[in-house]
């Protein structure tokens, strides 16, 4: 092992090259690791709460009380029973291995879509007789198979007394992420038993199999020169355990199964002060409506209803020299597979510094700048999605989202299909239109703004002419005002003012001026679905961009926990509703991106990275430019 890879791998263990071995205690906010799930397992099992019918849905930390200063390790699990359709909750302590008494949740289908897929995928897959046709139709062991047809939004499970049949066909994946029905291919299955009832599989044309060829690489226009990252003497920043110390930022990170990976008890240290800015802060849900009347209603929920992480567990680990550069640190994610056991993401973690170009620059002086970036990976089905961290010297979060993958495809219906308007697809390749959809990202964001107390602004700017009364024409001015209570704070981007937002505490700085962080828009677009359509009913956070709540730990989700229940109205537009004050109270921002895709021949057939996000900007939080030489 060279010296380098030590040094990378005692950065991750918390330890100096040559040092003895340190366990950092866990932090109140860590994911559970193997240890913990493997108590909490077998507390259940012992408990007879999982049984041979029963899946799990969700084993995760239960969200400890922010009052509480070192809490008992609790596990949250979730539990879905195939011969009773019944989904229950309940706590482990995982120290004492004691089980807490079980709520039931509903009975009826699963509170998620991918248990079904993965119920689906578990009854099939271990059918010798599926495995045999499959193989008939050109699918091998080796590739990657999904049992997908017949399930869908807005659709319930079918029963037959106390059997739950669907009929369902696979999907392969190439290598490029892009799904194929095997043809004339299909399987009845009893959910409920665990069991094949039927296959079909009628004949089919000689020679027609699921797979598809390697799609070739276009050569660069010129070939490059290699570009080499260096750190001789190792990363500038320190990990122990989850926490990383980089230059002023102390703080967390964890990758929960199903948001991906978060930021917690992030702080910046301050001369002698360490002072509070996010006490968690990550993605809460996505949802990706379609447009095209040909596709139907269809608006997969890929984080509430798959989960950013555990769907594609096997394909969230960061490929080398290339998801990150090759100065990166890996970090390892540990989750419960739907069996209960402890499954490993070696690299779901990338962390690494970057240049970032100027920090600041005056005359003949100038200082350059670096970052810190965070990044998980996510893949579901076709699409993939990398989501960044970025903190930079000044204090300032970038909150970045880069899109990627392959889209979903259809044929065209006739010749001039995709050339003319209103146009619902686009064609992208011969014959083969890619459908106009959006991409709903919302983010939970526990702002702690030195402290837990604090108070939510809005700023916008606007020409003064009126006001003034000039006749120059030149003068504009800003106004911030309050947004005293939760239905007040349902607010939208507005590009004509600027429109920012300020999370200010009850300190001030040197100037006499609260200090605060700012949350400034990125990329964004209003909902082209209309206020009574499935999605907006069903994910009722798509009507505004902000929403702010008062902090709960049991709200974590924009949309509520369990969607697909068909529930409607729930999260944050349910919470927001008791329209509770907001004045220096532990709020928490709900915040949309919208990524708006029209697509185009050069997103075929592997999309090029589209990059959405928005700032958490220090405003007064500093009393100068923390960045700034002394002797200025």
């Amino acid at each position: 092992m060279t010296f380098r890879s030590v040094v990378l791998l005692a950065a991750l263990l918390g330890q100096a090259p040559g040092g003895p071995a340190q366990t950092p205690q866990p932090h109140r906010l860590d994911p559970l690791s193997a240890a913990e799930i493997t108590a909490a397992t077998e507390a259940l099992r012992a408990a007879a709460r999982l049984t041979a019918s029963t899946r799990v849905v969700t084993l995760e930390l239960a969200e400890p009380n922010k009052a509480t200063a070192r809490p008992a390790r609790t596990a949250r699990a979730v539990l879905y029973d195939w011969s009773s359709s019944r989904t229950t909750e309940q706590t482990v302590d995982v120290a004492r291995r004691s089980v807490g008494p079980a709520s039931v949740v509903s009975t009826g289908d699963p509170p998620i879509r991918r248990v079904i897929i993965s119920r689906a995928n578990e009854i099939a897959l271990g059918n010798q007789r599926v495995l045999e046709a499959l193989r008939r139709r050109g699918v091998t062991a080796t590739d990657r198979v999904t049992f997908l047809g017949g399930i869908s939004e807005g659709t319930r499970l079918p029963r037959r007394g106390s059997a739950i049949p669907i009929t369902v066909s696979p999907i392969v994946w190439d290598e490029i992420g892009e799904g194929m029905e095997v043809p004339a291919f299909g399987v009845q299955l009893d959910l409920a038993a665990g069991v094949v009832e039927n296959i079909f599989e009628p004949p089919f044309p000689p020679g027609v199999g699921a797979k598809r060829g390697r799609v070739a690489e276009a050569p660069a226009a010129r070939p490059l020169q290699p570009l080499v990252l260096s750190q001789p003497n190792g990363p500038s920043f320190q990990i122990r355990g989850s926490e990383i110390l980089w230059d002023r930022w102390r703080l967390h990170f964890g990758v929960h199964p199903r948001r991906g990976v978060e930021v917690f008890d992030v702080s910046i240290v301050d001369g002698s002060r360490t002072r509070s800015v996010l006490y968690r802060a990550g993605l809460s849900e996505l949802i990706t409506p379609y447009g095209d009347p040909e596709n139907g209603s269809w608006y997969p929920r890929d984080a509430g209803d798959y989960g950013m992480t555990i769907y594609s567990a096997a394909r969230a680990s960061a490929i080398l020299e290339a998801d990150a550069p090759s100065n990166a640190v890996f970090a390892p994610a540990i989750f419960s597979d739907d069996m209960g056991r402890a499954v490993t993401i070696p690299r779901a973690v990338a962390i690494y510094e970057r240049d970032a170009g100027v920090l600041w620059r005056h005359s003949n002086r100038a200082q350059r700048a670096r970052q810190l970036v965070l990044s998980g990976y996510s893949t579901v089905d076709n699409y993939d999605y990398l989501f960044n961290w970025v903190f930079g010297q000044d204090g300032t979060i970038e909150v970045q989202v880069q899109l990627t993958g392959v889209m979903n495809v259809r044929p065209a219906l006739r010749p001039d299909e995709g050339h003319d308007g209103p146009m619902y697809s686009h064609l992208v390749a011969p014959q083969t239109l890619a459908p106009n959809h959006q991409h709903f990202f919302n983010w939970r964001l526990d702002l702690d703004v030195d402290g837990e107390r604090n108070q939510v602004f809005e700023l916008n700017t606007s020409n003064a002419q009126r006001t003034l009364r000039d006749t120059v024409g030149e003068w504009f001015g800003m106004e911030q005002r309050s947004l005293r209570t939760e239905t007040e704070a349902r607010r939208d981007v507005d590009l004509g003012t600027a429109r920012r937002w300020l999370v200010a505490s009850g300190r001030s700085n040197a100037l006499g001026q609260p200090t605060a962080f700012a949350l400034v828009p990125g990329e964004n677009a209003p909902p082209f679905q209309t206020p009574d359509s499935a999605p907006r009913r069903k994910a009722a956070f798509l009507n505004h961009h902000l929403w702010v709540t008062l902090f709960d730990p049991a709200e974590m989700y924009a949309s509520g926990e369990w969607v697909n229940l068909m529930r409607e109205g729930e999260g944050v537009a349910t919470w927001s509703a008791a329209n509770r004050s907001l004045v220096d109270r532990d709020v928490v921002l709900w915040y949309t991106v919208s990524v708006l895709h029209l697509p185009r021949p050069e997103d075929w057939p592997v999309m090029p990275v589209h990059t959405a996000g928005f700032r958490l900007v220090p405003v007064g939080f500093f009393g100068s430019n923390p960045t700034a030489p002394a002797d200025k």
